[in-house]
């Protein structure tokens, strides 16, 4: 075992597991990753300028096909289908994450499996399956080369996302140990994503998961056609661990692989903005529930948080609608100038609010070395807010809500399903969809009967 590369290990983990083999509850987790991100891509599809872009060219460039583009009633190749409701899936920042990994595997993985599952007639086991195994492999490769990874710049979303929509797809294709290691050598060469879109705000950040779940699929289709890629890509004197980051942790590439599941710890987000900006939304709620105060009782902010945070969400001067979900300024200054920081506050007309902008201009933002010792497994952000008498008012968030230790339950998935959902499907669709992912009784159904209820 110990002369074996790590994608070898990886490959062979997930080559070995049936859904059989699977526990209870891994099982129950990918059935509300399927939920959760369904709903995402619904309300992405019907409310993101950049959704409703790539469906355009979708339906100008791509050949007809059994895939859904969900939201529409386009069917084409699996490859742009995944393409489509993966850009859908992340265009609202309202997708699943992992603050070990550092990037939203459900905006990647799941519109990958539906898109090919659908194409080659699987069932709900087989999807369920391959989520389980997507997530599990790219969380273990996205935490061992984080945080630095994201902090040298690199989208995670985009980059370890390639490795995860692999195994989906070699999954669903019955790929065995060989191709699949294969096809993970492949992928590493057309990881991709960059941060530069924090800058601006422009849409591209919400086409790599997009890609990356294209991109999966082209590398599981050319192992399983006989192209070979780099056994050593992870670990490799060129590999993804070198050339991405300026830290490697291996160990947890293989430790308890199979045993104890990455993917029970992962997030999903109550708010539709970058996860950095919840911890700060909420300790702005906090604050306000004891001390109710305006906007004019207001004479500074100060928050305290992580290098991730700082780097990613410091943007008091945001420019598009995109830009204002990374901010953590814009966040907080609709906090406390509408009480609210949802769907509805997040549009064109919404970001030009003068007010909330007056109070974006008072927060200063700063990584604390104290809070970067216990990143990422406590993403502290604290929040001190002053008013116009010099008193300070403080609250400390350690787990946001959603976050495995401040968990969102099933029905707290359900309830932000009916919410982001309400424009685009009645109570009885919505309905319809929800008891349909969440009923043991269809594991042996066509995953088609879920995609036909997502056209319109």
């Amino acid at each position: 075992m110990s002369d074996k590369t790590f994608s070898r290990k990886l490959a062979e983990f997930a080559a070995d597991t049936s859904f059989s083999s699977l526990p209870e509850a891994i099982v129950h987790q990918a059935r509300r990753c399927l939920l959760d991100t369904v709903g995402v891509i619904i309300a992405g599809s019907a409310m993101a300028d950049s959704a409703q872009a790539i469906q355009g060219f979708v339906k100008k460039c791509a050949p007809a096909g059994k895939a859904s583009v969900i939201g529409t009633l386009l069917k084409t190749d699996s490859a742009h289908a995944a393409l489509a409701n993966g850009v859908a899936a992340h265009a609202l920042e309202l997708d699943d994450g992992s603050k070990y990994a550092t990037y939203h595997p459900g905006a990647s993985m799941i519109p990958a499996a539906l898109a090919l599952a659908e194409e080659r007639g699987a069932t709900v086991e087989d999807v369920l399956l391959a989520i389980a195994l997507g997530y599990e492999v790219s969380l273990r490769i996205g935490t061992s080369v984080n945080p630095s990874h994201y902090l040298k710049g690199f989208h995670p979303t985009g980059t370890v996302g390639t490795f995860g929509t692999t195994v989906v797809s070699a999954s669903l294709l019955g790929l065995n140990a060989d191709e699949l290691v294969s096809a993970i050598g492949i992928v590493g060469s057309l990881a991709s994503g960059i941060n530069q879109y924090e800058i601006d705000g422009s849409f591209v950040k919400h086409l790599h998961p997009g890609n990356a779940a294209r991109n999966g699929m082209f590398a599981a289709l050319l192992a399983q056609n006989g192209f070979t890629g780099p056994e050593e890509i992870l670990e490799g004197r060129l590999g993804f661990a070198h050339c991405f980051s300026d830290t490697f942790n291996p160990s947890i590439l293989e430790k308890d692989l199979g045993e104890k599941w990455e993917f029970q710890k992962i997030y999903f987000k109550p708010y539709c903005s970058c996860r950095y900006v919840h911890y700060a939304v909420e300790a702005v709620e906090n604050i306000l529930r004891g001390h109710p105060m305006t906007m004019d009782d207001i004479q500074s902010i100060r928050v305290l948080t992580h290098k991730n945070a700082k780097q990613g969400s410091d943007i008091p001067d945001y420019q598009t609608v995109l830009h204002a979900r990374l901010s953590l300024q814009y966040g907080m200054g609709s906090m406390i100038v509408r009480g609210r920081a949802g769907l509805q506050e997040y549009t064109e007309e919404s970001i030009k609010d003068e007010r909330v902008k007056k109070i974006a201009s008072l927060i200063e933002i700063e990584a604390d070395p104290e809070i970067q010792k216990t990143y990422p497994e406590i993403r502290t952000t604290i929040v001190e807010i002053t008013d116009t008498d010099g008193q300070i008012f403080a609250s400390r968030v350690d787990y946001a809500k959603g976050d495995p230790l401040n968990p969102m339950s099933d029905e707290d998935l359900m309830d932000k399903f009916r919410d982001v959902t309400q424009t685009v499907l009645t109570a009885g669709r919505q309905k319809k969809v929800m008891d349909w992912i969440m009923d043991e009784g269809t594991l042996t159904n066509p995953i088609q009967e879920l995609t036909d209820m997502l056209l319109w």
